[in-house]
């Protein structure tokens, strides 16, 4: 099993590139997502998780994100989305 990724705290339209070049670099395998650190999720780099997790499953692998904090949960949320709907494929 492949070590965690573990993003920036800020994952904000400036990290987006940077997110989605790392997520992109596991393309075909099982992708875990260690939230416990990130305390800002935009708009941008969550649709790079939707879209990483689309292309992941594609591919017969998938996305998981662990340790979501509560206030990133809650950001989730009021984008009408939640970590079951980003990996699952639930919109």
């Amino acid at each position: 099993m492949a070590e965690p990724l573990i993003p920036e705290s800020r994952l904000n339209v400036t990290q987006a590139a940077g997110l989605h070049a790392a997520l992109m670099a596991r393309a075909g395998q099982d992708v875990t997502l260690d939230m416990a650190e990130v305390t800002q999720l935009g708009a941008l780099c969550l649709q790079v998780l939707v879209s990483a997790a689309r292309s992941l499953r594609a591919a017969g692998a998938a996305l998981h994100l662990v340790n979501v904090p509560d206030k990133v949960l809650a950001q989730m949320t009021a984008m009408g989305m939640s970590p079951e709907t980003i990996v699952e494929g639930q919109e």
